[in-house]
Order: structure tokens, then sequence, then C-alpha cells
């Protein structure tokens, strides 16, 4: 079985999008080719049965041309196509996909169900997604099959890590709520270790999000906790497990109501965490729910969990529920049984 693989970026220091390697990866277990057409290319190490094309041009119109001329030269000898995260591309292969009889599947997970997407789902033969909170279109071709987690990479640490540290990480934005969980560590402060740090990891995207970064910035001064607090932009995704290692506890507030990844990444570590999130009410213990969005409900729960450790139950659940591998054995299988590029 021969796949052509559609992404945005296969590149291991992208800081959003270098997961996307292990996929790559996971795939060529599963396969005799893996072509892979990228936006760009960056730090790689994959298989020998992977090969990666950068789509060229300066600009737009140039980059559709060489889209579409890598899509002449790959599309034919391949077997069924995989479009990760990208919409536009289901609907600039579709013809294509269509011609040839190429079975296409698009892997979506965001709240935003644009026209774009509209139009993508009525050209691909399925959907996959993590939750029903992360594919809000209603649509009959959608299979909810979860996140992927390598756990090999998102291990426990060797030793427990020194000081008392929380983290938060992800898109610095209002939907994570970050000013209640400043309010939180504010309020549990007395009660922690001298020393204690929060470390916010991730980076705004739009302008909101950048005067939500100055307004939480002002909130931590003038909550006499800034020389506690540090946002330290976004990591890489190699750089991702090391963050989890030397934490002692994870903060979770998000608003999106679908399963975060972070989060996830976090308990494969075995990183103790907060969440006040509805996704996450039957996957965690219930000593780790915040069963309210409120300053005063964290701080209790960071009180009691500063003492607690690693928790391998976190990530034993990771492995049954969320493994990469699994995720990707059920993409190849879902992939290998259509037999038609639309319903």
């Amino acid at each position: 079985m021969r796949f052509l693989i559609i992404t945005q970026a296969v590149d291991l220091e992208d800081a959003n999008l270098g997961f996307f390697h292990d996929w790559i990866r996971e795939f060529a277990r599963h396969a005799s080719a893996v072509e892979v057409i990228a936006l760009r290319v960056g730090a790689h190490s994959l298989p020998g049965n992977v090969a990666l094309h950068r789509i060229s041009g300066s600009n737009k119109p140039l980059r559709l041309i060489g889209t579409l001329k890598l899509l002449w030269q790959l599309l034919p000898q391949s077997d069924r196509v995989f479009i990760h995260m990208a919409p536009i591309f289901a609907i600039l292969v579709g013809p294509f996909a269509w011609w040839h009889q190429k079975p296409m599947m698009l892997w979506y997970v965001h709240k935003s169900a644009d026209f774009k997407l509209r139009v993508a789902e009525k050209l691909v033969s399925v959907v996959a997604s993590a939750s029903p909170e992360s594919f809000r279109l209603p649509s009959k071709k959608v299979s909810f099959l979860g996140h992927g987690i390598d756990t090999d990479s998102f291990a426990p640490p060797a030793m427990a890590p020194a000081g008392f540290r929380m983290l938060t990480a992800g898109r610095i934005s209002r939907s994570k709520r970050l000013d209640i969980l400043l309010q939180a560590v504010s309020a549990a402060s007395r009660q922690l270790p001298l020393g204690w740090r929060f470390s916010i990891v991730g980076s705004p995207i739009t302008a909101d999000d950048a005067r939500y970064q100055r307004e939480l910035m002002d909130l931590a001064n003038s909550l006499g906790i800034a020389d506690h607090v540090s946002f330290t932009g976004s990591a890489i995704h190699s750089k991702m497990p090391a963050c989890y290692q030397s934490a002692h506890l994870f903060l979770h507030a998000s608003a999106t109501g679908s399963i975060d990844k972070a989060l996830l990444e976090a308990m494969s570590t075995g990183l103790p965490v907060i969440s006040s999130s509805e996704a996450f009410r039957d996957i965690l213990p219930k000593e780790y729910i915040a069963p309210a969005v409120s300053a005063e409900t964290f701080a209790a729960r960071i009180v009691n969990l500063r003492d607690v450790g690693r928790d391998m139950r976190l990530r034993n659940i990771v492995r049954e529920k969320f493994e990469l591998s699994d995720l990707i054995k059920k993409l190849t299988a879902q992939l290998v049984s259509l037999s038609a590029p639309i319903d």
C-alpha cells in the first residue's frame, strides 16, 4: 500500500506541527512507500520508505503550480491520500483524486467549520477527528478516534525534579483562561515551597492574543507574583517532554471543550494535572478534576496535590486510550478499507 500524505510542515523543530513527524514515521510502518507533500520541510529523521516533497514557489500562484506538478507526479502511483489539517488541499486534490479513483481521508481537529471545510467534507471519502468537540460540522463521514501521543517520547523523568514548578502549555488565548490560573497560583502561593515557579509555555497568535498576554503580565505584577511566573514562549515539539518532566503539576482551565493534546502529553509523563475541562471528566481520576472554573477551586487543588509526585495511573490512561501507534493503526485500517474517493 502506497500513501500520499499532504501536510503544512514536516519539521521536528516546528512548535505547532513538529508532532506530525512522528505520525509520518508510524504511517511508514504500515506502507510500502509514503510520499509526503508539504509547504515546508525542515529538520527530519524518517525511514527509508518515506520521500519528502516541498511545494516550491515564492507566492500563491507559484505554489499552486508547484502543488499541481507534485500531484501530477505522485497521485497516480499512490493508493490512498491522507490530508492533515488542511481542507484547502482536499479541495485542490479532489478533482484529481476523483479522476484517478484515489480515496481521500481528511484529519481535522478544530472548532472552526468554515466554507472550505464544508466543501472539503463533500470531496473526501472520510473525515477523522479526535472528538465531537474537534469537528463540529454535522457529517456522516466523520469518525472520532481520539488523539495520538508518543508515550515513548513523553515518558516519566529518570528522577524527581527539584523545587516546585507548575506548568501550562498551549497557545496564549483568552479561551485558555490563564488569568484564572494566575489568580489561583497567587492564592495558593503562601502554602507552596519557597521559590515556586509557574511556567506558561506558548505564544500568542492573533492581535487579541498578544493583548491578552500583556494583560496577563500586568496581572502577575499586580498580584505580586511576577518574579515567580515565566512566559517562556513556544517550545519546539522535541523539547516538550523535558518541559513536562521538569514540572510537578500541570494546570488546565481551557474553555474549548475539546480533548487537549498538551494535557495528554503531560499525563503520559505521569505528571499530576488539574483540569476543569468537561472533556476530561470521564478520563481523569476525580482528584485531578477542578469541579468549578474559579481561582479558589484551582488553588485548593494545587495545595492538595503539591506533594503527590508522579502518578503512573495517568500514564497508563494515555497508553491504553491515546497511544499514537494505536491511532495510526486505526487511521491506516480506515484508509485501506476505502474503495472510492467519493461516497
